[in-house]
């Protein structure tokens, strides 16, 4: 799965020469905010970005850090494997500020990866985006657009469409001049025409204000 990788500058390069060939709208876009420049988290195991992820759900970065911060103190400031996760008791790890919603899915996370049913970061490269997407949204309290910011941000795939993001449809609708909304239907739909870059251009429509 190499060549799915968002990798270098080049690659940026040719996503938004390829964008800036749809029309006039994504070229004057593409020229306003210049070449992509998505970083990717590589430095994580599938669990520990969806266990990351978890902590972030719903909430403003700040108060996002500061839960995570809480987190890893508990382990000596290093990301805890799964093993080390369950032997805690669970009451101190809610106490980090996690709801029980969010617990028990952390928790789950690291039985599941405790007994090897969640992808190391060797083997998830070899795995496509809607294996990857059908996996981890079998775990409860994992849905589509969780795992597509980690397809994006930490695997680096180069073709996702979050289509249940709000932003990236309303700023669509924003970009496009359009009286109507536009439904997660509708975004894939027009999304086609992005292929295979459709990461990058939801990263361009991330940055219109």
């Amino acid at each position: 799965m190499q060549e799915n990788l968002l990798i270098g500058n080049k690659k940026y390069k040719k996503a938004s020469d390829f964008l800036s060939k749809i029309d006039s709208d994504w070229e004057n876009l593409i020229k306003r905010k210049g070449v992509c420049n998505i970083k990717i988290s590589d430095d994580l195991e599938p669990y520990q970005s969806l266990i990351k992820s978890v902590i972030f759900q719903q909430l403003h970065p700040k108060a996002g850090n500061a839960i995570f911060k809480r987190f890893l103190e508990l382990f000596n400031n290093q990301f805890p494997d799964g093993k080390s996760i369950l032997k805690n008791p669970p009451i101190k790890i809610k106490s980090c500020g996690l709801s029980q919603n969010k617990l028990s899915t952390i928790l789950e996370i690291a039985s599941l990866s405790n007994n090897k049913k969640i992808p190391t970061s060797n083997e998830i490269t070899k795995m496509s985006d809607d294996e990857i997407i059908k996996l981890l949204t079998s775990i409860k309290g994992i849905g589509e657009w969780t795992v597509q910011m980690i397809l994006i941000f930490n695997l680096g795939r180069l073709d996702i469409i979050p289509q249940n993001d709000l932003a990236i449809r309303k700023n669509y609708q924003k970009f496009k001049r359009l009286t109507n909304s536009i439904t997660p239907k509708e975004i894939i739909n027009i999304s086609k025409v992005w292929s295979p870059y459709r990461s990058i251009a939801s990263w361009y429509l991330w940055q219109i204000k």
